[in-house]
């Protein structure tokens, strides 16, 4: 895609009436340096800290987890309340399907090989 075809797009700058803002002076006497797209993220700090920005990643990794293991947590007491009931409750839940499928144990295999 061409920039200069955009409708906002006037002689190399971007018309701010048309982007929500009034303008206080022209375009035309704007420099480019005054304008700034809104999918820009030069100017935020963590980009240019890598120690923030990793830790903002550990952060996020950390929350899937944990909530990863929140899921597993509540499909293991699932499986262990229907296994009280009956056999049968206890192959129908999610865990119990997996136990049963020769697919699953098939990559287990292969996982325990591979090591």
């Amino acid at each position: 895609m061409d920039i200069k075809k955009l409708s906002n797009h006037i002689n190399g700058n971007l018309n701010k009436a048309e982007m929500g803002q009034k303008p206080s002076e022209p375009a035309s006497q704007k420099s480019p340096e005054d304008f700034v797209d809104k999918v820009s993220i030069e100017n935020f700090n963590f980009r240019n800290n890598d120690q923030l920005f990793a830790k903002l990643e550990l952060s996020k990794l950390n929350q899937e987890s944990a909530n990863r293991l929140k899921d597993l947590k509540s499909q293991i007491s699932e499986y262990q309340q229907a296994k009280e009931s009956s056999a049968e409750a206890a192959r129908e839940t999610e865990i119990g399907q997996k136990i049963n499928d020769p697919e699953v144990w098939d990559e287990i295999a292969r996982k325990m090989i591979d090591r």
